[in-house]
């Protein structure tokens, strides 16, 4: 552009909002949008492959489906089936496998 070169990166908008901290190696399936609670695939305790589907939400009659964000143990579901949450509230939360 105008004879210099730049350098674009995609975020995808879906795989922006899970989040990893590095204190605790927990990893959390946070929420893109404000909705509810459809169906929950996994139970805690279960050992997820990255990019496994964990649970279906849906806001505004539009069905997405929260995947994580890396291979991990499910530690926590904080939301049942039918409960509401608001936009970026974390849904599910997992640690690092090999700890």
């Amino acid at each position: 552009m105008r004879g210099l070169a730049r350098s674009l990166r995609y975020r995808d908008p879906m795989r922006a909002p899970a989040s990893a901290s590095p204190e605790t190696n927990q990893l959390m399936a946070r929420a893109p949008i404000p909705g509810m609670v459809l169906t929950i695939n996994i139970v805690p305790g279960q050992s997820v492959a990255g990019g496994a589907a964990l649970m279906t939400i849906e806001s505004m009659k539009l069905e997405t489906i929260i995947r994580a964000p890396k291979h991990g143990v499910v530690s926590r579901i904080h939301f049942k089936e039918g409960e509401s949450f608001e936009r970026d509230a974390v849904l599910v939360s997992l640690v690092e496998e090999g700890i």
